[in-house]
């Protein structure tokens, strides 16, 4: 695993990175890509070009989720 940093700067109310070639490159991001970002559970987040397919699943995965909410959480006991 490699690790590639970059620092954060202030825009308006929010932060933003420039993100660093390699990254750019592996990911085949070109300018103007929108990008998910999504909640890994442990505290980070996974990075990842967005798709329409994408978007699908996502949506159908949070609706899962909250439909079967409790029965996942009486199995995590």
């Amino acid at each position: 695993m490699s690790t590639i940093s970059s620092t954060t700067r202030s825009q308006g109310a929010s932060l933003v990175t420039t993100l660093p070639a390699e990254v750019v490159r592996r990911l085949g991001i070109p300018p103007g890509q929108r990008l998910n970002w999504i909640d890994d559970g442990l505290g980070g987040f996974r990075v990842v070009p967005h798709s329409d397919e994408l978007g699908e699943a996502v949506e159908a995965h949070e609706a899962i989720m909250a439909e079967y909410d409790s029965v996942f959480r009486r199995l995590a006991k």
